[in-house]
């Protein structure tokens, strides 16, 4: 009993010093941590947020600054290096990622450095850890697969798809999903990038019915945990078959901001010898479309849906009916992808039309508009046209947001009317856009007329009548011959060619008379010479071919000469006469010496005088001869 109580006493004593030492050394550290975690539960490594706060509940200020690390080692930049007086805290918050180490550990640990003084009142640095606890239940991952084959029966070249709708019901993140599928339907494997716990991700083959059968069977594998995972689907068979009842689904745009609408149009054909009754019409996002449609053999039946746009979706429209044995008959359409854009990006173009006046006077009439076209979309808007009906009258290359451009044209209108301009551009999507501006009524009126003056009244002037001749009038259908025109031609050709020929008549009377005159005075020159010989001395031998001076014929002071010089005198005076004659005449003095020398042979057998006469003769026929010979 002594050694129980004994043994007792000294374990007693053992943590009363372990008891004391404890309280000895958290009086020695003034500093006090703690951690909150997001969460403490993880299946799988994760990024969770962290909360710090350390206080100084010590009985000095820390003497040095204390630095915050993550338990990679890493200093956190934000919590700073805070030197903390007596009662105050530093606190932080933060993203950190939870390892598969610290998983397998069971805790997340961080740390912190800061200075203080010993018992002996030295400066020294400490480091403390602190941690928090996790549990970590293990990687639990399950995949839920639901596979959609739309038609299950198809005809040559119709579109089937397969659709794979993948819901993560574990407890951990998947990701890398592949999805490989029977080369019949794709050779291609479809891939998801990650799923969420409990979110649903899904994936669409597309192909076309060919002449036989189609198979879908699908492996698929992902990671979860660090691990990989493989599962599979079992195979279903896509019939091939001769379908009476085709379905095609379009919409009239490729999509729109939230709140706007998109027109889709079904169009249901029977090509078969009987009606399909009781036709109805699903889809997975808009659950029953129409009901109770009856599609007549033959027939295709057209029908329209306004869809408001809310988000991004895939659309395909499963059609049953019923023929008249009772059987089901099932198609489907192929996909359409309607896209709801980010509402930020909408355009908006306003435009405002003016014009410089209402009315024309005339057609085609000149008017003068000005357009002015706004932006009031959020976003810069490039590529605009502005048209008049389907021409283009003008082009901005871009109008920032909230900006405005104004241009003026001046357009010649065909018809009075009512005219409009048009502003189109391409969305996000690559669709045009049209906006249109306000009307404007232009008219076309007659113009006023300028005011007249009070006429001026005149009295009536003496009306006269003639009485006609008698004459036959000619009928208004009556004709003249052809020959008339032929007349007309050859008469006019006529009266060119006597202007002509009048011309050609007057020069050569013209010249005639040129001519007369010139032989006129050179007769006249002639005869003066002749006349001239009674008061000319021709005694005297010309000294050089020069004349003799002139001697008066009536002073008598020089006395006669015998008879025989008077003969050689006048002998001499008619050769000289004949001499000073062919110089006159012959301009061309062209007479040679054999033409001289038998004339005045001749000349000195002769009576003076008839030589003379003779000389001057000949002398005047060789002066014509010469000026024809000339003329030509």
């Amino acid at each position: 009993m002594n050694r129980k109580l004994s043994i007792f006493a000294l374990v007693a004593a053992l943590l009363l010093v372990l008891l004391c030492g404890s309280v000895a050394l958290a009086a020695d550290d003034p500093l006090k941590v703690s951690m909150g975690l997001e969460t403490n539960q993880f299946s799988e490594p994760k990024e969770i947020t962290v909360s710090i706060s350390v206080s100084n509940v010590g009985e000095s200020d820390m003497p040095g600054p204390v630095t915050l690390y993550y338990p990679s080692g890493k200093q956190v930049e934000e919590f700073g290096s805070p030197t903390l007086s007596v009662g105050t805290s530093k606190n932080w918050s933060g993203k950190w990622k939870v390892t598969q180490a610290e998983l397998d550990a069971g805790r997340i640990t961080f740390k912190i450095k800061y200075s203080i003084y010993n018992d002996e009142g030295e400066l020294v640095n400490k480091t403390k850890n602190f941690s928090k606890k996790i549990i970590y239940a293990g990687a639990a991952p399950e995949l839920t697969v639901n596979r959609t084959i739309k038609p299950t029966t198809a005809q040559k070249d119709q579109e089937v798809t397969v659709t794979y709708e993948l819901e993560n019901t574990g407890t951990v993140e998947i990701t890398g999903v592949t999805i490989k599928e029977n080369s019949g339907i794709s050779s291609k494997s479809g891939a998801v990038e990650k799923i969420a716990v409990g979110e649903k991700e899904s994936y669409t083959f597309t192909t076309k019915m060919g002449k036989k059968d189609l198979t879908s069977a699908a492996t698929i594998s992902y990671k979860a945990g660090g691990k990989t995972y493989t599962q599979k689907v079992e195979s279903a068979t896509i019939k091939y078959g001769e379908v009476k009842l085709s379905a095609t689904l379009t919409a009239d745009k490729k999509g729109g901001a939230p709140g706007e609408t998109v027109k889709l149009t079904l169009k249901l054909k029977n090509s078969g010898t009987v009606d399909f009754t009781n036709v109805t019409v699903t889809d997975e996002n808009l659950g029953e479309v129409f009901t109770g449609v009856t599609v007549e053999a033959g027939k295709t039946e057209t029908l329209e849906k306004d869809l408001t746009i809310t988000e991004t979706q895939d659309l395909q429209f499963t059609v049953i009916a019923e023929d008249v044995t009772g059987e089901p008959v099932e198609t489907a359409t192929g996909r359409v992808n309607v896209i709801a854009t980010d509402p930020t990006q909408q355009i908006v173009l306003a435009l405002e039309t003016t014009a410089d006046r209402s009315a024309v006077y005339e057609i085609p009439g000149n008017v003068r508009f000005t357009i002015t076209v706004r932006n009031e979309s959020a976003v810069d808007v490039s590529n605009i046209r502005i048209r008049a009906v389907d021409t283009v009258i003008n082009t901005f290359d871009t109008i920032p947001a909230g900006e405005s451009r104004t241009f003026t044209r001046e357009m010649a209108i065909s018809m009075p009317g009512i005219f409009q301009f048009s502003a189109s551009c391409q969305d996000q999507l690559g669709q045009t856009l049209t906006f249109v501006s306000n009307s404007l009524q232009i008219t076309l009126e007659q113009p006023t007329p300028e005011p007249t003056e009070a006429p001026i009244v005149t009295p009536p002037a003496p009306q006269y009548q003639s009485v006609p001749e008698s004459y036959e009038e000619l009928p208004a259908s009556r004709k003249l011959p052809e020959w008339t025109d032929q007349v007309e031609t050859i008469a006019d050709q006529a009266k060119y060619i006597l202007g002509g020929i009048t011309a050609l008549l007057f020069l050569l009377l013209l010249i005639g008379f040129i001519r007369r005159g010139i032989k006129k005075s050179q007769s006249n020159k002639a005869m003066d010479h002749l006349e001239g010989a009674n008061y000319r001395d021709y005694g005297t031998q010309p000294k050089r071919n020069r004349r003799s001076v002139i001697q008066s014929g009536s002073d008598g002071k020089e006395p006669a000469a015998p008879e025989q010089e008077l003969e050689e005198n006048t002998s001499q005076d008619g050769e000289l006469m004949a001499e000073t004659l062919k110089r006159l005449y012959n301009e061309d003095g062209s007479e040679t010496a054999a033409e001289e020398a038998p004339a005045a042979e001749e000349a000195q057998g002769e009576d003076p005088m008839d030589a003379t006469v003779k000389a001057v003769s000949e002398t005047l026929n060789a002066s014509d001869a010469a000026r024809r010979r000339r003329n030509g």
